[in-house]
């Protein structure tokens, strides 16, 4: 069970940089594909990424979920300080909300919190609700300008 005197606890910052290697494997598994030639160019060739207008390789949308995992001692760090058993552990929603652009080579910060802990639905056979996580993330760039905000919830079933 979750300890919901976590609520408002800050995790440590972790830094990592976006790099290319890294973007094109990301697409590459999003889009269940074996070899980057595969994936849109945009994410591997810089030359592609600029005819398409932008200033770089850009990250995929979804990329910001990698820093959870890439950064820190990932997803574990984060169940242990919870105290969150992840036997039981769901992914249940996740927000992006970017305010600049995100390219190979920038330096991304992440600064997490939990923000809301509580139950969800019905109890189970052994009379537990659902008990739901709510962390947001910001992270910055190397200019130290909020790039972008993400909201991940999980539940504890």
């Amino acid at each position: 069970m979750a300890d919901r005197s976590k609520i408002g606890m800050v995790f440590p910052s972790y830094t990592m940089t976006a790099e290319k290697n890294k973007i094109a494997e990301f697409a590459m598994a999003v889009a269940l594909k074996e070899e980057k030639e595969e994936i849109n160019p945009i994410y591997y060739d810089e030359d592609s990424a600029k005819k398409a207008g932008y200033q770089g390789i850009p990250i995929p949308p979804t990329f910001m979920i990698s820093m959870g995992f890439w950064t820190g001692k990932g997803l574990p760090e984060i169940v242990k300080a919870l105290s969150i058993d992840i036997n039981r552990l769901l992914h249940s929603e996740e927000e992006h909300e970017f305010y600049e652009s995100i390219y190979a080579g920038d330096t991304l910060t992440r600064k997490m919190k939990v923000v809301e802990m509580f139950e969800r639905g019905k109890r189970d056979r052994l009379g537990r609700f659902a008990e739901v996580t709510v962390l947001e993330t910001e992270v910055t760039n190397q200019r130290g300008e909020l790039v972008a905000k993400v909201r991940t919830t999980m539940m504890e079933r």
